[in-house]
């Protein structure tokens, strides 16, 4: 990625991440990578943990209460103006904390924004089970996704086939299109995102390796409701 050398600031939404926060993983890219952590107002040790072991090598931005990770993402993407290297970066981006999508993907991504799309808003990573890819996805999780993902295309005609893979990066020409006003939807913010970039060159980019990490968040029934409910506010704001 020596190419892309500290061209990108990724925003790590943190919420009771202590037993699963790898600092040491994202310490290893932190001479390629800018990393803003969001503590999203955690319970647990998370606060300490990132102000023992993130403050050397990354920036940190506690919010006062548990305001979900779409509003994390979107704070932590207006909070990035503030700091020094703001006008070096030409990317910002946002990555599960956990890194269920491995660092290392960013480096493929960055090379489809500048190479073969120079003109994209945004590339999202995409679970694309394909020759040489490992994709390690419960059936049941796969075929949930799949169904909101059908669901998304008959309701707002969205072609994307993985629209919450949570590795994105955008440009930051576009940032305040995508995170400048508060999201209406706190659980598929994602497709909020492709909403508001409607118009926009966005790539899906096949990552090569993606997990599911023990203890992610599971969906519940009531979870599902959530989504439905989400899904409608989408319909009425953006359609």
């Amino acid at each position: 990625m020596s190419e892309n050398k500290k061209r990108i600031c990724l925003v790590i939404p943190c919420y009771n991440e202590e037993d699963r926060l790898k600092l040491g993983e994202y310490s290893k890219f932190s001479d390629r990578i800018y990393f803003l952590f969001v503590n999203d107002g955690s319970s647990d040790g998370t606060q300490k943990m990132l102000e023992d072991e993130a403050s050397g090598f990354a920036d940190v931005l506690s919010l006062e209460k548990n305001s979900g990770k779409a509003e994390a993402v979107r704070r932590g993407m207006m909070h990035l103006k503030t700091l020094p290297f703001y006008n070096e970066i030409g990317f910002a981006g946002f990555w599960d904390a956990d890194l269920a999508t491995p660092l290392a993907e960013l480096d493929g991504m960055l090379k489809v924004a500048d190479g073969t799309s120079p003109g994209a808003a945004a590339v999202f990573g995409s679970r694309i089970c394909r020759p040489g890819s490992v994709i390690q996805r419960s059936m049941a999780r796969h075929l949930i996704s799949r169904i909101f993902c059908s669901l998304f295309r008959t309701l707002y005609g969205i072609q994307t086939y993985d629209s919450q893979c949570g590795a994105k990066i955008i440009r930051k020409s576009f940032l305040d299109k995508a995170f400048d006003k508060t999201f209406v939807s706190r659980w598929i913010f994602d497709v909020e995102i492709i909403l508001r970039l409607k118009g926009c060159e966005i790539i899906e980019y096949p990552v090569s390796r993606w997990t599911d990490i023990k203890g992610s968040k599971v969906m519940k029934f009531g979870s599902a409701v959530v989504i439905l409910v989400d899904m409608f506010k989408l319909w009425k704001k953006y359609v």
